[in-house]
């Protein structure tokens, strides 16, 4: 065997490995965005329920009665 019949042997073999790790690359990228594609905008970003603000009135009449 000689040493180009090596050489090309071993470019076809890193070819081919480089094709497989692009396919894996690629189907792990697909399954991401998939995975990111499900998730819900409210799951992601919860709201907080804004504080009621009490008003004069309530603050009097909790004054008053006690409530």
């Amino acid at each position: 065997m000689s040493k180009t019949d090596r050489n090309l042997q071993a470019l076809k073999w890193l070819e081919k490995e480089q094709m497989k790790d692009n396919l894996e690359i690629k189907s792990v990228k697909d399954k991401l965005i998939n995975e990111i594609k499900s998730l819900k905008k409210d799951d992601l970003f919860k709201k907080e329920e804004p504080i009621k603000k009490e008003t004069i009135w309530r603050k009097i009449r909790k004054m008053i009665w006690g409530n």
